[in-house]
This record gives structure tokens, sequence and C-alpha cells, in this order.
């Protein structure tokens, strides 16, 4: 017999699969639009736990895998690993030893729902975009848990154009455990149902502070602060978070991170298509200083790629990884307010340089050497004498 079982939508798979990765203590620690931008679980302070988590997510979401088979795989791979049950855990931002959960069946479900529905909802703002002009209206649907909350179950059955500004701050979903939904409509679909138009209604605003940084913000009634930002961000949030990150943790940490994003869904479409900056690697704090850098994260704008892509097309995509390997394992060559790292095994050359101000730092050449061992001979001998 033929089991028939629903595709999950392509939009949901892409916007998941685009994430980096970011390491955060308290749910806090990684915040709003930075959930677009990473994928990150409170207190997996490791990033080969965040590596086996995200790869349970999303066979979950793109093979449709239950909650119950989501917790039978995950589970064994976590106890393995010492995260599981309350541990002893220092807190990187004030030191203090705190006695924690790690994971638990209740974190599990959590990870799952969040994960599941929030790309299922990106995935959906994406085709509300693409389809707005035939469909030009939504329809909250907000009675869809056994105990819905108050102010989403009042919203229930109300129609907005798809434009309106209401749904910028409340797009479902917006609360940990939420079910809401919204329908796409055109004015035909609104007539047989006997549906209008609604007011967008005046929704107050509470105020929040994030406790771990001090920001002070206002929150709309019915979003949960972790959920307050707009649909659509996608990659056009990556590069900013994922760096002010990088630039907040240590070397080890941040180059560990690094890795891991250089080899995922997100640099891959910022190679076919450059736009905006990238973190490419991760420098010393002894080579930082000896630029007089304030960072130790090396940043590669759009107009370096499209300059890479016309220069060296050549280069593949994965060999981008070999960037952060020439900082780590290169010969490293200081020219001024630049270095050079020459990962001669590999035959790779990276060229990095500081701006005058010190407070970034770019790459500015990545080329392979010559694989005419003369001609490699003669580029290597010069690197050396600099």
């Amino acid at each position: 017999m033929f089991e028939l079982k629903s595709l999950p939508p392509k939009e949901a798979i892409e916007y998941f699969r685009q994430k980096g990765y970011l390491i955060g203590f308290a749910w806090e620690d990684v915040w709003q639009q930075e959930h677009q931008a990473a994928f990150t679980v409170a207190k997996a302070m490791q990033i080969d736990l965040l590596e086996d988590i995200r790869k349970a997510v999303d066979a979950a979401l793109s093979d449709g895998t239950p909650f119950s088979d989501f917790r039978k795989q995950l589970k064994p791979i976590l106890v393995q690993k010492g995260w599981w049950g309350k541990a002893d855990m220092e807190d990187p931002q004030t030191g203090e030893i705190k006695n924690v959960q790690l994971g638990s069946t209740r974190r599990l479900k959590t990870i799952y729902d969040t994960n599941l529905r929030t790309a299922h909802s990106e995935g959906q703002w994406e085709r509300i975009q693409n389809a707005k002009a035939a469909f030009p209206y939504l329809q909250y649907d907000g009675n869809n848990s056994e105990h819905p909350r108050l102010v989403h179950s009042s919203w229930d059955g109300m129609v907005l154009p798809a434009d309106d500004p209401f749904w910028l701050s409340h797009m479902p979903v917006k609360e940990y455990g939420c079910k809401c939904r919204v329908r796409q409509m055109n004015a035909a679909m609104l007539e047989r149902r006997g549906l209008k138009v609604s007011e967008a209604p005046v929704v107050p605003k509470v105020n929040y502070t994030n406790k771990r940084t001090g920001e002070v913000m206002q929150v709309p009634k019915g979003v949960h602060p972790s959920f307050n930002y707009p649909p659509g961000g996608r990659l056009a949030n990556l590069p900013k978070y994922i760096t002010d990150k990088l630039d907040a943790v240590n070397v080890a940490l941040a180059a560990s991170t690094l890795k891991s994003l250089l080899q995922g869904e997100s640099f891959a479409q910022y190679f076919a298509a450059p736009k905006g900056l990238f973190p490419i690697g991760v420098i010393s704090d002894d080579d930082a200083a000896a630029i007089g850098a304030k960072t130790h994260t090396v940043r590669l704008s759009a107009e370096t790629m499209q300059k890479q892509l016309r220069v060296h097309p050549e280069l593949a995509v994965e060999e981008y990884a070999f960037v952060q390997q020439a900082i780590e394992r290169g010969i490293r060559i200081q020219d001024g307010n630049s270095l050079i790292y020459l990962l001669e095994l590999d035959g790779y050359v990276t060229v990095v340089k500081t701006t005058g101000t010190g407070k970034a730092v770019f790459m500015t050449s990545f080329r392979r050497l010559s694989s005419d061992q003369v001609k490699r001979d003669r580029e290597i001998k010069r690197l050396l004498n600099k």
C-alpha cells in the first residue's frame, strides 16, 4: 500500500538551511532577528552539539518526522555527549557556576516545535509576498490550540491586507507553543465566505528589559520578546548578526563557529549572489594587534567577492574554507597593515587588511598557488622575501 504524504514547502526548508550557528548560554543571548540568521539552542555551548540538534531538526522538517521519532533519534546522541539532565555550567558572561537544565523531553519538544513552526511561517511569508498581487488579503486563524491565548483568540477571523503593518509585528508564530496561522485570500474568496476587510487592531505595548544586556524595549501585547521581529529577514540579517557575535566571543569559539557557517547554505547563497558583508575568517589576538585591529573577525565585502569571481573563477565555493585554514596553519607574513597567510602544503594564499581606524579587518585577496612547480616556487619565494 502506498502512503501519501504532503511535501514540506521548499521555502521553509531553504529558510532553515540558510541559517548559521550562534552559541548562547541563555535564551536572551541570541536575540530577536538573530534567530532568522542563526540556529541556536540555549546552553548548547559546543558547535558539534548544535550540529547534531540541527541535523535532527532539518530531517524532521524535510521528512515530516513526528516528534516521537525526533526524540527517539536525538536523545541517545545528546546523552552520549553528556548534554542531558541537570548539570553545573559556567555562565560565560558572569563567570558564575549555575546548575542548569540541559536536554530534556520538554526542551526537545520546544526545539522541535519552535524551529519547525518558524521555518514554515517564514516560508509562508515568502509565498505571501510572491502571490499578494493575486491574493492580497490575509485572514488570522487564532483558535487552533486547546487553550488559545486570549489576545490571539480575539484576532481570530480578522481579515487585513497582506501589506498592513499589523503583520510585520504579529505574523504567526509570536509565542512559544503558538499554533496560530494565516490564510491568504482574494476578493472572490472573501465574498464567497461573507467576509469583509477588518480595521487593524490597536495593540498596546509593554516594556521589557533583556536581563542579559540591559536593553529596554517595547513589545506588542501578544508577542513574546524573543519573537519581536518582522518576518522575512533571512540572509539580509545574517552577516551583521553573526559578525557581531563572532567579535564578542573568544578566537577559538569564533573560528569553530565560522567553519560551520562557511560549509552551510548561507555562504553558498552569498557566493552565488554577493550582497553586503560576510564573515570569512578569524585571526588571532596577536595577529590583530600586529596590524592595529580592534576586531578578530575578517569580513568579506560583496565587491571583493565579485572581484574574486571575476579574477579567480576557478575557485569553487568549498575552497573558501581554506581562508581560515591558511590563517590558522599558514606562514604569516606582515606587509604594513596587511597580513599574508601562505598555506604552502595545500597551495593557498590569503591576504587580510585592517582599516585605518582598526575597527574592521577585510579579506582583500584569496588565491590558489600555481600548479606549475617553477611558478609556484617563484611565488613562494617572492612572498617569503616580504
